[in-house]
């Protein structure tokens, strides 16, 4: 019996050490074994500027529902308010920013948390305003989302809970103040250095960044929660926002036909092809603005012409032939066309509606007047050009009512928000500026909201079979999973 177990042990021995052999010599010594921080918040922050997820959530949704473009052939469906491609573009949607920067950035901020494996206070600060940035466009679109359990597939919580947007605006705008305090007195090399698509390491912009992201997300909130909104935004005000355009948020590209290089937008326009909003195209003309030639080709008549959003398979036959429509210029969808995140004209006009409802102190009309210029210094409009429209221009100036004088403010953030038209359709739904034309049959399709403008998307097919119970849930707090309900911020209308 002891020589059988010392034969035993033998065996057992040698089984381990070949083991051991075996593993060793299937080992690549090149492999990656553990993901740095670095890596996963750079490509996250490249997936938020030029990712499939904002492709997607710009066009077909954004600029048809913001009035900015119209699409051809399927994408027509979206901008006549239809809403049966659940299963295809919300689904394509909705899954890829969770897929994509949202599960990129969550992994992130896993490792540098408090604890984490690779612990870092300001790399966790900066991750979390990219992460802010993602869910900030997910909710906007589809309502309540998986916020404090989203993107957490790897650490085993694969039906995520929903929160309300509500919630998640109130967590999101306290997270940015933390991370703006943090990041004033931040040290540099903490961050991260060479690893920053987005602002190169510079941490006083990217203070500014968070700070006028949550102006934007208070100013967005203040209708539905006046009480909350109106403290944030002051606080917003005293400290750094994005004021130049040097200090604006946004994807540089070149142009070269390396793709990792120029514009995601250029190869995206060239399938689908889309033309310029009658809409669009007819404001900026009889407001005299000298954006026009920037954002849009004159047709091959040499006019400027948009087609109107919305026309029903009888109205399109008949409005006339698309080789009339403008497209839109090189600026927007050229190679080395800019992505813009977030910008200064941006910050000057929502302080100029801050200032305007009193509850900032400032001059409402030279905060109009600077987000103006800072918009037409942005996109190259020539010197003489800018003060022939400040010189003869009355929509340059605020006037009338109060409510008159909050939709010039609102239509010039509707325009300034180029190239981000999510931004657009969010602020129209916001404020209600520019009043989009009336809908009616038979030249127009009414879709499922009798042609008024969608307030949300609907949740893709797969949530619904995956996720039900949460999903449900939601519903019952949120209301019907329709293209027509509300969210929380949109109460004006």
């Amino acid at each position: 019996m002891k020589n059988i177990n010392i034969i035993s042990l033998l065996i057992l021995l040698l089984a381990s050490a070949c083991d051991e052999k075996f593993a060793e010599i299937n080992t690549n010594p090149n492999a990656i074994t553990e993901v740095n921080s670095e890596y996963l918040f750079a490509q996250a922050t490249l997936e938020t500027l030029r990712g499939d997820n904002n492709n997607t959530l710009q066009f077909p949704f954004g600029s048809q529902y913001a009035h900015i473009y119209v699409g051809r052939g399927d994408a027509m469906h979206i901008d006549r308010y239809y809403d049966y491609f659940e299963s295809v573009e919300y689904k394509r949607l909705f899954e890829q920013f969770y897929f994509g920067p949202v599960r990129l950035i969550e992994q992130a901020l896993q490792l540098t948390q408090p604890g984490g494996e690779q612990e870092n206070e300001v790399q966790f600060a900066m991750a979390k305003v990219i992460s802010i940035v993602n869910y900030a466009r997910i909710t906007d679109c589809f309502g309540s989302i998986p916020y404090r359990e989203g993107g957490m597939g790897q650490t085993g919580i694969m039906h995520p809970e929903y929160d309300s947007v509500e919630e998640i605006y109130t967590e999101m705008m306290k997270a940015l103040k933390e991370a703006v305090i943090l990041l004033k007195s931040a040290n540099p090399s903490m961050a991260f250095p060479g690893a920053d698509p987005l602002y190169d390491n510079d941490l006083e912009k990217w203070v500014r960044f968070a700070n006028s992201l949550r102006l934007r997300l208070a100013m967005r909130a203040r209708f539905a929660a006046p009480t909350l909104a109106e403290g944030i935004i002051r606080e917003c005000l005293s400290e750094p926002l994005i004021d130049e355009n040097e200090e604006n948020a946004r994807d540089e590209n070149e142009d070269t036909d390396i793709k990792e290089f120029s514009n995601p937008v250029y190869l995206y326009y060239n399938y689908w092809l889309w033309g310029m909003s009658e809409t669009f195209v007819e404001k900026l003309k009889t407001t005299g603005d000298p954006r026009l030639t920037i954002f849009v080709k004159p047709n091959p008549a040499g006019d400027y012409i948009g087609i109107p959003n919305g026309l029903s398979a009888e109205g399109y036959t008949g409005w006339g032939d698309w080789l009339d429509v403008s497209a839109p210029g090189d600026t927007l969808v050229g190679k080395a066309a800019p992505y813009y995140l977030l910008t200064a004209a941006e910050t000057w006009l929502l302080r100029a509606e801050a200032a305007l409802f009193n509850i900032d102190m400032g001059d409402a009309n030279q905060l109009y007047q600077t987000g103006i210029r800072k918009s037409f210094e942005q996109w190259g409009v020539p010197q003489e050009e800018i003060d022939i429209y400040f010189s003869g221009n009355g929509y340059a100036t605020l006037s009338g009512s109060e409510e008159q004088q909050f939709e010039q403010i609102s239509t010039h953030l509707w325009i300034a928000y180029m190239s981000n038209p999510a931004q657009a359709w969010a602020n129209i739904r916001r404020t209600g500026y520019p009043r989009l034309p009336e809908r009616t049959e038979p030249e127009f399709s009414l879709g499922v909201t009798n042609g008024i403008l969608p307030t949300r998307l609907k949740y893709p097919s797969s949530e619904v079979n995956i996720n039900k119970a949460n999903y449900l849930k939601a519903l019952e707090e949120q209301g019907p999973d329709e293209i027509t309900t509300p969210l929380w911020w949109d109460v004006r209308n």
